[in-house]
């Protein structure tokens, strides 16, 4: 809106055309079928056209009185715009001493995008004002909308604009009085109210977020968003942003609500009081001129903390990415490079929303790294690394854990066949010691050292064709590895939790891996296809072969499907499956996904879901959607959403109705609260829209 009014009212400043020719050389060209006059005035008649500054004036009569520096402009007078908006007006009065110009029956047209008409126009001294105007997006003759207001002033210093009594109607009907409005149009920021959230909910009824923001400096701002629930209580989230140098920005975020006794007892919760804090911290150049010469550093932080997960419902509406998962993680990374050494310190910090308590959740707190990069010797293809991991794992129940990994590989690469064939010979040192701390039950130690002999060979090769292009990759690779001392009956020796949760890289036999890739471009772009596969071989263990790996995309046209699958010949099964078909064109769109996860231990399924997407367009005004995902494991629908969309132009209207289940922390542990949802979305073009839901 105040876009609008300030492209309407800065009109004003471009008809002043006068008043700059006299500090600038800007060429005047003025035509008519009569151009006369004497030593006091100028007169022009009948098709009167005036050029100036790339604004074309076109009217029946100009009167120009050089006395009173008076410029008259009458006879249906049009105003030609470069950006391509349209003044049309019955008279134009411009006084260049008085800095003052009068429209009379005063219209704009933004390009056929939106309008303005008003009784009366006029601006003086830097003050722009409007008598009884009409604005709208919609066909002129009969608009669907249109907002009137009686007055309109504009303030060019303060870039204020006052509105008075102001009335919106939809056709010829009014439907919303306000007597005043006032409201800044610059592009700074300033401290106000924003536009308030509505819903309705049958469990917290009525909502009602107000959000404050607060101008607190160029680089710092805050926003207040008080919610009242009328079932429910009150509570209040607040978000401080802020810029601290130009390669730097963050933001935290406090929360606390609190219910009232008869909400917090007929839910059964556990928690009456719901509070958290989030956090966002980046940075590019944490040390500065601190850090070694060479060097550059960055520093990644987010943090979310929480007492129970009604922390993250209440603000739903506001952050929807904060209910994506029920795991909620923190981490803190920073790293310090060059071109020959990497050092890494990460810390990850996990919520369980679906857990009491999070005393038995693993911890990672902290990791550290040191990474060299490949450097040459003195012998040609010749290069080495290293890698060394301090981590400690830690948690208040359970079994912790401090450990350090070291590898150092030496690589020797030859080629052959006009490097069609490559070659990569390594050696590797590998050491690991771990120390578990396993509290009552005493503790326990892990060493291992190892020698990598590694082989590799590949081969990339590329060949076009009259209908596309065909990419093909083959690599086979030979890991023979030697143990020093008792690596491997230690590493057995150890219980499966110890394994499963602290041990990411094992002792292993000889193993054999063999990949294959390979892609297909069609020049005319209708077909395309990638495949990958990997498998491992490992010749001294009693279960050869390890776990089946395969990719697989193909598109046509439209369509596009991808595959892939993990399957395991120790356990006869395939531990992890997802598909994927979608299709777009101009008026639908599909996508159907379906994902499937086994633990082939414990014989269970983990993961059993199916999601679909659809969008089709079935006119230029309306528009249909839905989507869909259910838990096949547990037979319920997690989430589903149909509605429609219908776009007039200067107006549109979407309406939809959504299920979902959301988590809830009780008294007698996690549960869940199922959710509908019927949602209304306003828009008008250009003042924007509102929502409401039920």
């Amino acid at each position: 809106m105040s876009k609008l009014l300030v492209s309407v009212l800065m009109i004003f400043s471009v008809v002043l055309w006068a008043e700059e020719s006299s500090a600038q050389s800007t060429e005047v060209v003025l035509k008519a079928e009569s151009i006369g006059g004497d030593s006091e005035h100028l007169q022009a008649s009948g098709h009167v056209v005036l050029e100036y500054a790339q604004t074309t004036f076109l009217a029946e009569q100009a009167r120009y009185d050089k006395r009173l520096k008076q410029l008259v402009i009458s006879g249906h007078v049009r105003i030609q715009n470069p950006d391509g908006s349209l003044v049309e007006t019955d008279k134009m009065t411009l006084e260049i001493d008085n800095d003052k110009v009068t429209f009379k029956k005063f219209f704009y047209s933004d390009d056929g995008k939106m309008w303005l008409s008003s009784k009366k126009a006029e601006k003086k001294d830097g003050c722009y004002e409007l008598k009884g105007a009409i604005f709208s997006s919609c066909a002129v003759d009969n608009p669907d909308w249109k907002m009137g207001f009686a007055e309109a002033k504009y303030n060019a210093k303060t870039k204020y604009i006052e509105l008075k009594d102001i009335k919106f109607y939809v056709a010829d009907t009014p439907v919303l009085y306000l007597p005043y409005l006032g409201f800044s149009t610059s592009k700074e920021r300033s401290s106000g109210l924003l536009m308030p959230k509505l819903g309705y909910s049958s469990t917290d009824g009525a909502i009602y977020e107000q959000p404050i923001f607060w101008d607190i400096a160029p680089d710092m701002d805050m926003e207040f968003n008080p919610q009242v629930r009328t079932n429910r209580s009150v509570g209040l989230y607040s978000t401080l942003r802020f810029v601290d140098s130009n390669h730097s920005n963050g933001f935290l975020r406090l929360g606390y609500f609190r219910d009232i006794n008869d909400y917090f007892v007929d839910h059964n919760l556990q928690n009456q009081e719901h509070y958290g804090a989030e956090g966002r911290y980046e940075s590019s150049d944490v040390l500065g001129g601190s850090k070694p010469a060479g060097y550059s550093d960055a520093l990644y932080v987010n943090l979310v903390l929480f007492n129970d997960i009604d922390y993250i419902n209440l603000q739903k509406g506001s952050h929807e990415y904060l209910s994506d998962s029920h795991l909620k993680e923190s981490r803190i990374n920073y790293m310090l490079h060059n071109d020959e050494n990497y050092f890494g310190l990460n810390v990850r910090y996990f919520l369980d929303a679906n857990k009491d308590s999070n005393q038995e959740t693993l911890q990672e707190l902290p990791s550290l790294q040191w990474h060299k990069f490949a450097q040459d010797t003195a012998m040609e293809n010749l290069t080495y690394s290293m890698d060394i991991k301090l981590r400690h794992y830690a948690r208040k129940v359970g079994t912790q854990s401090k450990q350090i990994e070291m590898s150092v590989p030496i690589e020797y690469h030859l080629s052959f066949l006009d490097d069609y064939l490559h070659l990569d010979l390594s050696e590797e040192v590998f050491a690991f010691m771990g120390d578990f701390d396993m509290g009552t039950a005493g503790s326990d130690r892990y060493n291992a050292a190892s020698f990598l002999h590694k082989a590799k060979l590949y081969s990339d090769i590329i060949k076009p064709y009259s209908s596309g292009t065909h990419t093909l990759q083959l690599a086979m690779e030979y890991v023979k590895q030697t143990h020093a001392g008792d690596g491997v009956a230690e590493y057995n020796a150890l219980g499966a939790d110890l394994r499963r949760d602290f041990l990411s890289t094992r002792p292993f036999d000889d193993r054999f891996t063999m990949a294959v890739g390979q892609y297909w471009y069609g020049y005319d772009l209708a077909l395309s296809a990638k495949q990958r596969v990997s498998q491992t071989y490992y010749p001294d263990r009693a279960q050869k072969w390890g776990d089946l790996r395969h990719e697989l995309e193909f598109g046509y046209k439209n369509w596009r499907l991808i595959n892939s699958f993990e399957y395991s010949f120790e356990y006869d099964g395939l531990s992890e499956v997802s598909n994927k078909l979608e299709y777009m064109d101009n008026q639908l769109q599909l996508h159907i996904e379906h994902f499937w996860r086994k633990d082939l231990i414990a014989d269970a399924i983990l993961t059993n879901e199916i999601a679909f997407m659809a969008k089709y367009k079935q006119s230029q005004r309306v528009k249909l959607f839905g989507s869909m995902t259910y838990d096949l494991a547990d037979d319920y629908s997690k989430k589903w959403t149909t509605g429609m969309l219908y776009d007039k132009g200067c107006w549109s209207v979407e309406l939809s109705y959504a299920h979902d289940t959301r988590p809830l922390l009780g008294s007698s542990g996690s549960g869940s609260i199922e959710n509908n949802t019927f949602m209304v979305k306003i828009n008008l073009v250009p003042l924007g829209g509102t929502e409401i839901k039920r």
